[in-house]
């Protein structure tokens, strides 16, 4: 009887242990299992897509890799980005490529990279490389992506172009992005231009919106455009002033359509730099998505060493977009410092 009782009581303390970890397992999962930044490494410029039942990452060239591409099902844990891009086009500087800022669109029963690379051959008026527009297809959202040996937009700028954004408005189709004038002491705006149903070449005219570095806290040079379309109303998200300053930070306007006009909302930023330490600064470059029913928005921002000085790393943060009842964006940033972490060695 003994023995019974002591199998009974050893499975009755089993079946308890279960039920909390199940408990614990659960509250586990709701609960943010990572605080940002999200993907501690040099990930610059982040664009998020859903795809395929996941949401994947892209950035700017940096660790090796052309077109940087991470994956996650809860925008948390982040898989270690890989490359994106099965070969430089031939179009683009092979001694420096500059690879910036890939955006991806799906098309149908495929994807198409946008990004923005250094021509071979042709230079703007300070005698560098004239940035250009390309585009790569592929049938998978995180590799093969094989690109056209033609740049999408090359010739329309002495300075050339940057910071390519598509925007899908119903069954039409927009690319967004702003001439390189801060390379060479021009004001800087931001264009668009509709696609064809392909999302490879452009129709009609280039529009400029109305949005330039026009503002104090903008500095000298607007960027990385991204439209978004909230409740029937357009809204221009776009970065400003010097990205490796902790002055880089997040605007917007609001548009009467995808080809604008758009006007400022606000002459302050929606997000910068806290006024408190908390172990990074200059935030920007941002991507909008919707996510399980929340808005959320991505953006890079640099790691800040114990001696206050910035790191290698522009790493990838993300936090939830919110809206006011007047219909004005939110973003509540968490106050509390992050644990300190240092850049990850570069690779060869």
């Amino acid at each position: 009887m003994d023995r019974a009782y002591n199998r009974r009581r050893s499975g009755a303390a089993l079946l308890t242990g279960l039920i909390s970890l199940g408990l614990w397992l659960n509250a586990a999962a709701d609960a943010p299992t990572a605080r940002n930044p999200v993907l501690r490494q040099n990930f610059p410029d982040p664009f998020l897509l859903e795809a395929e039942g996941r949401v994947y990452a892209y950035a700017t060239n940096s660790n090796g890799l052309r077109v940087q591409v991470s994956s996650s099902d809860d925008l948390q844990r982040w898989s270690s980005p890989t490359e994106a891009l099965a070969r430089l086009p031939m179009w683009v500087d092979r001694n420096k490529p500059d690879v910036w800022a890939p955006e991806v669109l799906q098309v149908n029963a495929r994807y198409v990279l946008y990004f923005s690379a250094r021509s071979a051959s042709v230079t703007r008026p300070d005698g560098a490389g004239r940035l250009c527009i390309g585009t790569a297809v592929s049938e998978r959202p995180d590799r093969d992506f094989v690109p056209s040996d033609t740049p999408l937009i090359c010739d329309e700028f002495a300075e050339g172009v940057i910071d390519v954004s598509p925007f899908r408005d119903g069954e039409r189709l927009y690319l967004y992005y702003k001439n390189d004038g801060n390379c060479c002491k021009r004001t800087t705006w931001i264009f668009a231009r509709e696609l064809d149903s392909t999302g490879l070449a452009t129709v009609g005219e280039t529009k400029r919106l109305g949005v330039s570095n026009d503002q104090p806290w903008e500095g000298d040079v607007i960027e990385a455009p991204t439209m978004i379309k909230r409740d029937g109303k357009y809204y221009l998200f776009y970065s400003a002033n010097a990205y490796d300053k902790p002055s880089y930070s997040v605007g917007y306007a609001r548009c009467e359509g995808p080809l604008g006009p758009c006007k400022d909302a606000s002459t302050q930023p929606l997000l910068r730099t806290p006024a408190q330490p908390v172990g990074w600064f200059g935030p920007g470059h941002q991507s909008i998505l919707e996510f399980k029913g929340r808005m959320v928005i991505a953006y890079h921002a640099w790691n800040v060493l114990p001696d206050g000085h910035r790191d290698r790393c522009r790493a990838m943060h993300i936090d939830e977009l919110k809206w006011t009842a007047t219909g004005e964006p939110l973003i509540e940033l968490e106050t509390q410092a992050a644990e300190q972490w240092r850049c990850p060695t570069r690779r060869p």
